[in-house]
Parts: C-alpha cells; sequence; structure tokens
C-alpha cells in the first residue's frame, strides 16, 4: 500500500531509532509537533506498518506560587534562614524582606505547631524567637518535582508530603497521553510514496517523472473556513458606543465597586427603600467605607433626606444616616455614573453615556442576569422638557433599527415625570427596556446643578436579544462556537 511523504519518513526515523519509539521522540526528530504524530501513526496502523500503544502517565506540575519555592525554598525555611542569619531572634516587620505577604501567616503557624518558633510580645513590633532547627522534608521533594514530576517515581513517603504540597496549591496533578509506536517486522511498504504536493521546482526538475501523484479531484469542495470575528454581542455593544458618539454624548465611566452614597443616596433613593436591602444588592466585605464626595454635596443629600433641602418638597422625613451611605456594594446602576458626571460637569449644555456592568442577586432566567449591561445617559441644558426626551429616545432606537417601540407613565424615585419603554420581541412579545425622566431637584441640587437634567437607562442586554434573534439573555454570553455558528451570528 502507497505511503504519503509524511508517512514515509515517519517511518523511516523510526526504524532508525530501533523500530519502536515515544511519539514525542519522534516529533523531536521530525521537527514535528506531537500531534502530528497521533494522526500519522494511526494512518501507518491502519495500513499495517505499525502498532501504536497508549499510555495515560500522571505528572506532578508546579504552580507559579511551587515553582517560586522550588527555586527560594518553601517559606517555612525562608523563616528559618532569617531567624538563624539574625542570631535566633528578629521583629516581626523584618519577614517582609524573606516572605511575601501571603506567605507570612502560613509560615508562622508551622512553625509554632512545630515547635520551631515562639512570638514573644514583650514590645513593638512583636519578635519571633527561634526554638529550634527542624530538617523541612517537603524542600527536598519540591526540588525533585521541579525535576521530574512523574508520580511513579515517587516513593509512598514522597507521595505523603506531595499531597501537602497539593493542599497548598503548590503543585498539580495532570494526565498526559503517552503513544509508543512499535514498527511491524517483516512488513516493507510497497507501491512506493505517494506525493499530494506538486511544485514548480518538482515539474522543472523532472522528478515528477520519479514521482507518483495522489489523485486530484476537481469535483471536491475546499475545506470550509472559519474565520474569527467579534462576538455578535460586543459588535451590538460597540454600534450603540459609535451611535451615542455620533449624536454628540462623550462616554462616561465610574467604579464597580460603589458606595451606597453615589447608587442611591445621591439619587433620591431612600435608606429605607427595598432596592437596598441585601438580597437587591451585594455587599462587599474587604473594602474601607467611604464616600468620595464633596462634603458640601453630602450635606446638601442629606438635607434633600431630611426636610427637601432648598428644593422646596418635604423629603422623605427621616434622620439620614452617613454609615449606611458609606457602605459599599457592587454598583446595580450606571445611573451612579452619571450623578457621578453631572457632580464635575455643572455648565451646561451636558451629554453623557455609559455603557458597562451592574450587578444584582437575581434569580437567573430568560430574562435576568446576576450580570447585565446598563446604557445610561443624560443630557442637561437649559429649556430642556419630555418632548426633547422622547425625541433623543425615538432617534436612538431608530439609528438602531427598532421600529416596534412604545412609551408609558413610569415611577422612579430619582425622576419626575418618569417614563418606561417597551420594544417587542419576536417570541416573547413586549420587553421593558428603558427607565427614563428628569431629574429631581432633590438629585440636581444637592449636586449644585442649576439647569434640568433628561436621563434615561436602557437594559441593553434586552435590546440585544431583539436584534440577535434570541429569547434567552443568557445565549448573549455563550462562547460554543458551533452554537454561535448555527445562529449564523459566526
Amino acid at each position: 500500500m502507497p505511503l504519503s511523504q509524511s508517512e514515509a519518513l515517519l517511518l523511516k526515523y523510526l526504524e532508525k531509532l530501533g523500530g519502536k519509539a515515544e511519539a514525542s521522540s519522534l516529533a523531536s526528530g521530525l521537527k514535528q509537533p506531537v500531534s502530528s504524530i497521533f494522526p500519522l501513526s494511526s494512518l501507518l496502523a491502519e495500513k499495517g506498518y505499525v502498532k501504536t500503544t497508549e499510555i495515560l502517565k500522571e505528572k506532578f506540575e508546579l504552580t507559579e506560587e511551587g515553582a517560586y519555592c522550588a527555586k527560594h525554598g518553601m517559606p517555612e525555611t525562608r523563616l528559618l534562614r532569617l531567624l538563624s542569619s539574625k542570631g535566633g531572634t528578629a521583629p516581626m516587620d523584618a519577614l517582609k524582606t524573606a516572605l511575601k505577604p501571603t506567605e507570612i501567616s502560613a509560615a508562622l503557624g508551622w512553625g509554632r505547631k512545630a515547635g520551631a518558633i515562639a512570638i514573644e510580645k514583650r514590645g513593638t513590633p512583636p519578635l519571633i524567637v527561634l526554638k529550634r532547627t527542624v530538617n523541612i522534608e517537603l524542600d527536598d521533594t519540591i526540588k525533585k518535582l521541579s525535576k521530574d514530576g512523574e508520580k511513579s517515581a515517587l516513593t509512598p513517603k514522597e507521595l505523603e508530603l506531595v499531597s501537602v504540597l497539593e493542599e497548598r496549591g503548590l503543585v498539580t496533578l495532570k494526565e498526559t497521553k503517552q503513544l509508543i509506536v512499535e514498527m511491524i517486522r517483516g512488513i516493507r511498504p510497497s507501491g512506493g510514496v505517494v506525493s499530494n504536493v506538486l511544485t514548480s521546482d518538482i515539474i522543472k526538475s523532472g522528478r515528477w517523472r520519479k514521482t507518483t501523484l495522489s489523485p486530484y479531484d476537481v469535483t471536491a469542495s475546499p475545506p470550509s473556513l472559519k474565520i474569527g470575528k467579534k462576538h455578535p454581542y460586543l459588535e451590538f455593544l460597540e454600534e450603540v458606543k459609535e451611535i451615542l458618539i455620533a449624536m454628540g454624548f462623550e462616554e462616561a465611566s465610574g467604579p464597580y465597586a460603589e458606595s451606597e452614597f453615589w447608587n442611591f443616596d445621591a439619587l433620591f433613593q431612600a435608606q429605607d427603600h427595598p432596592a437596598r436591602a441585601i438580597h437587591d444588592s451585594f455587599q462587599i466585605k474587604g473594602v474601607e467605607p467611604h464616600i468620595d464626595a464633596p462634603e458640601e454635596v453630602i450635606k446638601g443629600v442629606k438635607a434633600a433626606h431630611e426636610y427637601g433641602g432648598r428644593t422646596g418638597s418635604k423629603g422623605w422625613g427621616y434622620r439620614w444616616n452617613i454609615e449606611i451611605a458609606k457602605r459599599p456594594i457592587l454598583r446595580t446602576q450606571t445611573t451612579a455614573v452619571s450623578v457621578r458626571h453631572l457632580s464635575t460637569h455643572k455648565t451646561p449644555p451636558v451629554k453623557a453615556f455609559c455603557l458597562s456592568k451592574n450587578f444584582r442577586p437575581d434569580v437567573i432566567d430568560s430574562r435576568h442576569m446576576v450580570e447585565f449591561c446598563q446604557l445610561d445617559g443624560i443630557i442637561g441644558d437649559r429649556n430642556m422638557n419630555v418632548r426633547h426626551l422622547l425625541w433623543t429616545l425615538k432617534e436612538f432606537a431608530m439609528q438602531l433599527g427598532f421600529k416596534d417601540i412604545k412609551f408609558t407613565p413610569g415611577y422612579f424615585p430619582f425622576t419626575e415625570p418618569s417614563i418606561e419603554a417597551y420594544a417587542k420581541h419576536h417570541k416573547l412579545g413586549w420587553i421593558e427596556c428603558l427607565g427614563s425622566g428628569l431629574f429631581r431637584p432633590e438629585v440636581l441640587e444637592p449636586l449644585g446643578v442649576k439647569f434640568p437634567v433628561l436621563a434615561w437607562a436602557f437594559g441593553i442586554d434586552r435590546l440585544a436579544m431583539i436584534r440577535l434573534g434570541i429569547d434567552d439573555i443568557r445565549e448573549l454570553h455563550t462562547s460554543n462556537l458551533e452554537s454561535l455558528r448555527e445562529k449564523g451570528w459566526r
């Protein structure tokens, strides 16, 4: 049976290696990737020239942290080394030069448990005292793994030590597939070598006369070429940005980790509002509570909540608590970015938008996600009114190609009047996609803004569902290439 050039080269090199070799050795000698040896050896096995055997091998590999420890020593080793160099006693601060911040706690814990060190709190900072030297077997084990991590080469004692390294995230166990290729003795290639490539050099040199060419099927279709491109959802978001920039808006941005002050209080949302409960917003641990706003803005917001401030309203009529306003949360609405922007842009006209992520602890279904994208926009200028707002929203919808859209009266704590909008989905019917209105005086006055401001927030994910023809919002984030190709998205 004839062989291709690649098959013939592999068989020739295999014979040179004694008739039996690993795929990695063949790949190295032929200067080819290991992945190409697998199909070639499979073809040779089908033709009866070789036999193949697959062996699964388990091997321990060092993580990035593990590689650091193999090179510099385990944290406990470096701790003892430091104490020895200091005469057996060192202040706690000295650990910063020998250990990473993430290693200090583990090293001290090990030292006290092993009786190798003691911590004396007689001074500031506390002192670490060396009690006895301990042989740290983990050092030898991790160095051995850095050279050869094959599991079968480890002793039972070493395996016990490796399990400790695994628990500490310094090594991981990986399975690798090893292919053994062996020639079948007594069988030689028949039919010559077939070439599937005809070059100008072969023709000019006359080598084509001695070359067996594989048949060329002029009716065969070329292989399908799957061209990479951006995810359709990202393309849609970029289109949205381009439209707004063309309409004269500038893009604003703000932090994901936000204070309740900017997310709720500055928007005249009462501190006992249900949306501020833990089930409607993600509270953040490990972030220092604070408000990054000028003192006059904080005082203005406090006054607006308690008695309306200088707006003429009665406010919410309760005692505003600054500690609640300081609490850090994950941003639930990009309107927080809008009021931040207004607080530093007090001269009209103002036109800005923010297209970014928000987070709410919601029940995930076809219309809701825990993480979602929102488009927030504001227009501030003198003599602005609801007609300007409706025209802007209709113009934006038309630019995006949405014709079936309707407006209804709505309610939001920070706008008056308030308007909601619905867009028609081909399967789900009318979907709420927009909240809008004019910012209330209780929002604008504390910021020092003296002109009307139109505001809106689109549920941009829902518009993307309509544009892309899907009925489940979770499909916007899919990375399944086959699914994307079936829909014609890629």
